[in-house]
């Protein structure tokens, strides 16, 4: 029990110091890339479009695929594997690829025959925003198992205030163009005046 508090206690903090920047592309790529190595596998993250927000392979002949490189970074989830991946409403474990929902997915199951695959769906707001794949040497024991729930909610937490940012910028958007749409021409011009002074 007190390792697994050690542990849990070392997810906290890596997940605490570990910055997530959305202005990137991949804005949890450092987090997986640390998390990788401190659940000893391979692991990539999708949101609910079927995009690649971050992901990390540690051997050596996997960084130097220009196959998985292309994979991770062009192109996005097959939209059969994303529709089955929605039927996950819990975590889904060691599974073996060819038996997962990764095995019609060329680029992975090539590289990850020998793997056990676990699926973590990502909630926030009660909403399924994401899931993440993690592919394990060795099936992931209880406490691991338990680890990626966790990291699946603090994940969750942050795409959904990440996805109530964007709905708020819309709102706001489309309030302004409303109104914007609805004054007269002098009412336009008296705006535009007000404006330009604002940016002086």
């Amino acid at each position: 029990m007190d390792k697994f508090f050690d542990k849990t206690k070392q997810m906290t903090t890596l997940l605490r110091t570990t910055p997530v920047d959305f202005s990137k592309e991949f804005p949890y790529q450092l987090l997986m890339d640390k998390l990788a190595e401190f659940l000893g596998c391979d692991l990539f993250i999708v949101d609910s479009k079927r995009n690649f927000l971050g992901y990390h392979y540690s051997h050596t002949d996997k960084q130097n695929s220009n196959a998985l490189k292309t994979f991770f970074n062009y192109q996005k989830l097959p939209e059969s594997v994303a529709a089955a991946t929605l039927a996950f409403y819990e975590i889904n474990h060691n599974k073996k690829i060819e038996d997962s929902i990764l095995a019609p997915v060329k680029e992975l199951a090539e590289y990850y025959s020998e793997s056990s695959i676990t699926v973590a769906p990502v909630y926030g707001s009660s909403l399924r925003i994401g899931t993440i794949f993690i592919l394990s040497n060795n099936p992931l024991e209880v406490e691991q198992l338990i680890l990626v729930e966790f990291l699946a909610s603090i994940i969750g937490t942050q795409l959904s205030y990440l996805m109530l940012e964007e709905l708020e910028n819309k709102r706001r958007d489309n309030t302004l163009a409303t109104l914007v749409g609805s004054l007269s021409r002098t009412e336009l011009e008296s705006f535009k005046a007000i404006i330009e002074k604002i940016e002086l």
